[in-house]
């Protein structure tokens, strides 16, 4: 008996005080409300499964000196409205006298100090009280008294009954008891009566316990209320395909069938079965600030121990629906717990690399057409990239799973092996362009000299494209290029004019009459005015200074009221509109149209890229333009 307990005799009943732990327990457990009560249910359950677990495994080792044993083991729930009780059976294991004392009255677990105190501080009780074995006691969240009654399954041994109402004593004596296991009989409490109802109990026992491996009958029903054998823990071929779509509409509230599902039946390096489902098409609250209920059902032991389990994937994978149940974890594990748990981390990494292969296993069944994918990256390719963006240790099987649309793909999206498999033999970069939408990039004046060159340009259009870019360098030895970057090597040196460096350019400009204008017209607008020869069809250009392309574009995002970054124009002396104003600077070089046509050209490039802020001040110069050419 535990130091700890003592105890008084009188007419053959025992009385003991709870050990210091148990009564801190009790007074955390009574004291405080619950948002989840329900919970006690589960625990009992729970208890009950480990007491027949206990007695079928006995039997198995030596059924000589054990009574009952051709009984099927099972749990019976009872109740009664009217004297406000219910009560839950097991016809295994059971307790002696002594051990009903042990197991009752005290915790003899380590880490039961830090324990409690995290139940005092935690705002999720329900969920961490079966961690250290002390699940019984929510039984006090319900009720103002429990009763058990056990006899143990050994030959010749007696009933006990122990009897408390959570004020800091329990009493133990002998009783008559035929049979074998265990009675929790709880007296409910005056605002717990509603549990004392048929509905009430099947309801619990469905979400907590459907899949308890032994049957569970209410009242005198002979059917069970549960299922007992989950469809994970079923083989392949013993579930339809109807079945396992019943199952994803269950856990998804979604009625079209899955994209894919995902079996697993995992040894090492933690042992667990998995069930994992991809939606074909996605929900319209799915991924927005709205939407923060998602992540995989958690057992263990079939026990479901957390609904919504997000630590079990990373965020950008909260798209998948399904459950994880493992033979290794604790019951009733917490959130805190969670993510603090190697076993969880490491179920977390097998399933993540599990869902990133099986993608890329459906890309390469698929091969060229990727008619299914596309459409479903069409819904879910916002996860992936964000993923990109996440994820640095998975990126590169996240990079294969990227598809965009390019300066010569037409409508099909393309992936990155494909990308580089069309390149070019004198390619070395992978060339690609942030904007606004797909339509503005493909009219982009940045694609003219690469069309001519016949190259290929990645289209990124979305907002998120300019975080993944943010994180992404290369791919397969092939570094990313933005061309609409100031930098040297933008410019592919078979196109850089022989013997022509930096001061010659800075000497022609100092003598262009045009550029020395533009600069003063335009002054802190822009960093820099330049030609160029990367044009064809247009007549100027915007590009970012080195470095800031993908980072000024976030920083946009992030912020509403932040200023856009300042660019580099770039001009085409060919252009028919450089070479008229070249002819009007000759001859009026104070000419206010010619003002107001290098401002326009400005903001013009401006409203494609996106970044102009007053589009009133153009209508007003447009209509002036207007007046001047009807004039004429």
């Amino acid at each position: 008996m535990d130091q700890e307990t003592s105890s008084s005799s009188l007419n053959g009943q025992e009385t003991f005080e709870f050990q210091a732990e148990i009564q801190k327990l009790l007074d955390i457990l009574i004291n405080r409300l619950y948002k989840n009560r329900e919970i006690f249910l589960r625990e009992l359950i729970s208890n009950a499964a480990d007491a027949l677990h206990r007695a079928r495994i006995a039997q198995l080792e030596n059924s000589e000196g054990i009574i009952e044993t051709d009984i099927e083991p099972a749990i019976q729930i009872s109740f009664d409205e009217e004297e406000g009780t219910i009560t839950v059976s097991d016809n295994g294991y059971g307790m002696s006298h002594d051990e009903v004392i042990t197991n009752l009255g005290t915790i003899a677990q380590s880490g039961t100090l830090e324990f409690l105190e995290s139940l005092n501080n935690s705002s999720e009780v329900g969920n961490l009280i079966g961690q250290f074995g002390v699940g019984f006691y929510s039984s006090f969240i319900i009720a103002s008294e429990v009763v058990v009654r056990s006899r143990s399954l050994k030959n010749g041994t007696r009933g006990v009954e122990w009897r408390s109402s959570g004020s800091g004593k329990f009493s133990v004596s002998y009783i008559e008891k035929e049979n074998r296991g265990t009675d929790i009989i709880l007296h409910l409490k005056e605002d717990a009566k509603e549990f004392a109802n048929k509905y009430k109990l099947e309801s619990i026992i469905k979400k907590y316990s459907d899949f308890v491996g032994f049957p569970i009958r209410i009242g005198d029903e002979e059917k069970p209320v549960n299922r007992q054998t989950p469809i994970w823990h079923q083989s392949a071929d013993e579930v339809t395909d109807e079945e396992y779509n019943e199952y994803y509409r269950q856990v998804s509230m979604d009625f079209t069938e899955p994209f894919h599902r995902i079996p697993l039946n995992v040894d090492a390096p933690i042992q667990f079965r998995a069930l994992l489902f991809l939606p074909n098409q996605r929900n319209r609250m799915m991924g927005t600030s709205m939407s923060q209920d998602y992540g995989l059902r958690l057992y263990s032991k079939k026990i479901l121990v957390q609904e919504k389990a997000k630590d079990l994937l990373p965020e950008y994978l909260r798209f998948v629906f399904g459950v994880v149940d493992s033979e290794d974890l604790p019951l009733n594990i917490s959130r805190e717990v969670i993510q603090v748990d190697r076993s969880i981390r490491r179920i977390s990494k097998v399933i993540t690399g599990k869902i990133l292969d099986e993608l890329n296993k459906l890309i390469e069944e698929e091969k060229e057409d990727e008619i299914k994918y596309l459409e479903w990256w069409n819904h879910f390719g916002s996860f992936i990239k964000e993923g990109i963006t996440q994820d640095e240790k998975r990126r590169k099987k996240l990079l294969k799973l990227l598809r965009f649309p390019t300066s010569k793909s037409e409508d099909k999206f393309i992936s990155l092996e494909k990308y580089i498999e069309q390149m070019p033999e004198d390619q070395e970069e992978i060339y690609y362009l942030l904007g606004e939408n797909l339509q503005a990039l493909k009219r982009s004046p940045h694609l003219e000299y690469y069309e001519k060159l016949n190259q290929e340009v990645i289209l990124f259009a979305e907002p998120i494209d300019s975080f993944v870019m943010m994180h992404v360098s290369d791919y397969k030895d092939k570094h990313f290029k933005p061309i609409d970057q100031a930098e040297d090597d933008a410019v592919p040196p078979s196109d850089k004019e022989e013997g022509k460096d930096e001061k010659e350019d800075k000497e022609d400009k100092e003598k262009d009459a045009l550029l020395t204008k533009m600069s003063e017209i335009l002054g802190d607008k822009i960093v820099d005015v330049r030609y160029t020869e990367l044009l064809t069809d247009s007549p100027c250009r915007l590009i970012n200074p080195a470095g800031m392309g993908a980072f000024s574009r976030v920083l946009k995002y992030m912020d509403e009221d932040h200023l856009p970054q300042k660019k580099i124009l770039e001009v085409n002396k060919e252009h028919p509109l450089i070479i008229q104003l070249n002819k009007i600077l000759e001859k009026e070089p104070n000419s206010p149209l010619f003002n107001l046509s290098i401002v326009q050209l400005f903001e013009s490039q401006q409203l494609a890229e996106g970044i102009l802020q007053n589009p009133t001040d153009m209508i007003q110069r447009i209509n002036t333009f207007m007046k001047e050419a009807l004039k004429k």
